[in-house]
């Protein structure tokens, strides 16, 4: 177990942590959900750190500035002095896995770890408009028909906003995890989306921890276990 030390990002909101004792390191940008901060996913990426592993973990609003924020972050990663650049990846949580597949998709990985993000916008507003008014799940609906209509008056733009479509575009080997008790992102998304990626010869696993639900709750030991264990068996660390 390594010690590290705690620090800001330069240009963008967010920290770092920095392994000590090391000359290089795998680098791993750590992406929180959706009207988070990244200090809400701080135990997970502490865990990383302590692993071996320099984290960015940088702030990020919706999906579309999140690859931006995620792209930049990947890149300054890149560039981190020690960072072997052939050991970095992209973690995210819930709307951060879905951010993290798109992000790959733009800046190049050696691995990225989808932690109950959507991968089909048309299929999760269905999904999710089904709840009871008041609901997270309603809020979610209501906010995206808000913003790009239904998937019905806006087909194009779920599709392009949708991970499933950029599939064979995803790099490096992928580590897709889901809560078999998720409320908000049906196991089916991942179930999904590692069929696509199988059919482009895209090296993909999909491990269902069935006792939890969409943020992980109580069950971040056994979420970063697999993890570990993922990139110990790629020589990531």
């Amino acid at each position: 177990m390594y010690k590290f030390s705690k620090t800001k990002l330069q240009n963008m909101v967010g920290y770092a942590l920095i392994p000590e004792g090391l000359k290089t390191y795998p680098g791993l940008v750590v992406l929180h959900a959706f009207n988070q901060t990244p200090e809400a996913i701080y135990e997970i990426a502490r865990r990383f750190a302590e692993s071996g592993i320099l984290v960015f973990a940088p702030r990020y609003t919706d999906a579309s500035d999140g690859v931006v924020v995620s792209v930049n972050a990947l890149r300054s990663l890149k560039s981190f002095k020690g960072v072997d650049p052939s050991r970095i990846g992209i973690f995210g949580i819930s709307l951060g896995g879905t951010v993290a597949l798109l992000a790959s998709t733009q800046e190049p990985v050696s691995f990225v770890i989808d932690v109950g993000g959507w991968v089909d916008l048309a299929d999760l507003y269905n999904h999710l408009s089904k709840f009871p008014t008041g609901t997270p799940q309603r809020y979610i609906a209501e906010l995206v028909k808000s913003t790009i209509g239904t998937p019905e008056e806006s087909a194009e733009i779920y599709t392009l906003s949708s991970p499933i479509t950029y599939a064979e575009k995803v790099t490096g080997k992928v580590l897709i995890i889901h809560g078999g008790k998720d409320s908000m992102v049906p196991v089916a998304q991942s179930q999904k989306l590692l069929e696509k990626l199988s059919e482009h010869n895209i090296e993909a696993k999909l491990e269902i921890i069935e006792d939890a639900d969409y943020l992980f709750r109580e069950k971040e030991e056994e979420l970063v276990r697999i993890c570990l264990e993922f990139l110990r068996n790629h020589k990531i660390i």
